[in-house]
């Protein structure tokens, strides 16, 4: 993996900690909220086999509270991050590194265990566990299924998203 350009600005670093705290906090709205559309459809596919619905069915799952088919939606990849990354109660010890810039709509950041109380760190202090990837559309910054989990496994880190079934 070449070496990618830091930003220590980004929005993305924001977008993960949310993401990570919607997580948490089983906030289904807000996980979805932070997701691409290619990881949007292929959870609703996911979804729609384990369901035994056909896909037009499960297909734009609103992210209001008024979907009912959200939260199961959304449990799959909820249950893998946790398992991923240690439960819920581990989750907001996580610090979250300045953006990797790949190319122009792929960033990502890495995810720093027992960050603890310090919020600034120099990277010899610390080894990532995880990373992060988002793409850029619709004007925003949204986390990707595919992408994190190829950029996990070319830096030799496991996936924050787990395997979701």
């Amino acid at each position: 993996m070449k070496t990618p350009k830091i930003q220590f600005e980004h929005p993305t670093q924001i977008a993960a900690s949310t993401f990570l705290r919607a997580v948490a906090e089983n906030d289904a709205a807000a996980v979805w909220e932070r997701l691409s559309r290619e990881t949007r459809g292929l959870l609703e596919g996911l979804y729609a086999a384990r369901s035994a619905l056909a896909l037009q069915h499960a297909a734009g799952v609103e992210p209001s509270g008024e979907d009912a088919r959200l939260a199961e939606v959304v449990a799959p990849l909820r249950a893998s991050v946790l398992a991923a990354l240690g439960g819920a109660e581990r989750m907001g010890g996580f610090g979250v590194s300045g953006a990797r810039l790949v190319d122009r709509v792929t960033v990502y950041v890495l995810l720093l265990p027992e960050f603890g109380e310090e919020r600034i760190v120099t990277e010899s202090d610390w080894r990532p566990s995880h990373l992060l990837a988002f793409v850029h559309e619709s004007r925003e910054w949204l986390i990707d299924l595919g992408r994190t989990a190829e950029l996990s496994a070319e830096a030799e880190l496991p996936s924050p998203l787990g395997v979701t079934r």
